[in-house]
């Protein structure tokens, strides 16, 4: 029973962490430009977790596992965090956090394009309810002067992360802390490529709230969340981890609400609802075989 608490603490803990993630992002890019700021919390992430791998002697990963990690960090923190970080410059953090909870059903429908699991109508039916939902939050947002390319840049992140989940699965493994040193630091060398090619300006925060969004997605968005996520993959099965993307969407509304006064509206709640429903039935109904790969999917933005 003690053990089953601190899982349950666990799982309540990284929802709340991770739900802070879009807001956080949020108030960062309105002062820092959206790729320079992925590449400066990546960078700092990923030095962590080789400091991590030094602590507790876990070994680099080698040939296919390597390759599986460097490619998980190009698809899930340098192509999907450029789309992420961007869109959250003009979509609310509670709308970005709905589209990517999102990305267990978009997993689910990449493992059976990659031919890690069938094809089964529940997860069509699945899919035919979020993207209604999604609609219904499109059409809302848009009513609120919410750029429609700014929604579409999440919704495109959130493939990317889905995607890298599944690249982990079908390459060899390696330990989850040195997976996300690996892949954390490779995805940030890109980023800083791409905002030097971009023209952004390398500059530290000059404000306070600034400074304290980025502390808290270097320490609390990526190393905690991702830390907490490996440990308690060990512990439950990747399915039941992968739950936590339902909860994130409260936590990040409120929070949105709170800190960049988000306006939340009966149809956003509603849409919201219709997009969680729909991933409930596409990849969590009982009946379905574990998901591919959720190791990128919890922990995002």
């Amino acid at each position: 029973m003690r053990g089953q608490r601190l899982n349950a603490a666990i799982f309540v803990a990284i929802a709340l962490i991770g739900g802070g993630n879009p807001v956080g992002v949020a108030i960062v890019v309105d002062e820092l430009d959206p790729i320079w700021a992925a590449a400066i919390r990546f960078l700092a992430a990923g030095a962590i977790f080789v400091l991590g791998m030094a602590l507790f002697r876990v070994p680099i990963p080698r040939r296919g596992a390597l390759a599986g990690s460097l490619l998980y960090g190009v698809l899930g923190f340098f192509a999907a965090f450029t789309c992420l970080f961007w869109g959250l410059q003009e979509t609310p953090a509670g709308t970005g956090q709905i589209i990517i909870a999102l990305v267990p059903l978009l997993t689910l429908g990449l493992a059976i394009a990659h031919g890690l699991e069938r094809f089964n109508v529940r997860a069509l039916i699945g899919a035919l309810v979020a993207f209604a939902g999604l609609a219904f939050v499109f059409n809302d947002r848009i009513e609120a002067d919410v750029p429609l390319l700014s929604m579409l840049a999440i919704v495109a992140g959130a493939v990317f992360l889905a995607e890298s989940g599944v690249i982990l699965k079908l390459t060899p493994r390696a330990h989850p802390i040195a997976s996300n040193a690996v892949g954390m630091l490779g995805g940030s060398l890109l980023l800083l490529a791409l905002s030097a090619l971009v023209g952004d300006t390398w500059q530290a925060p000059a404000e306070s709230d600034t400074w304290a969004a980025l502390i808290f997605l270097v320490l609390g968005g990526s190393v905690a969340v991702f830390g907490l996520f490996a440990f308690l993959l060990g512990r439950w099965t990747v399915s039941a981890v992968s739950y936590i993307l339902l909860l994130q969407p409260l936590p990040a509304l409120v929070y949105s609400a709170m800190l960049t006064n988000e306006p939340i509206t009966p149809a956003l709640f509603i849409g919201g609802a219709i997009v969680l429903l729909g991933v409930y039935i596409g990849a969590f109904m009982q009946g379905r075989q574990p998901m591919a790969s959720t190791e990128a999917a919890g922990t995002s933005t």
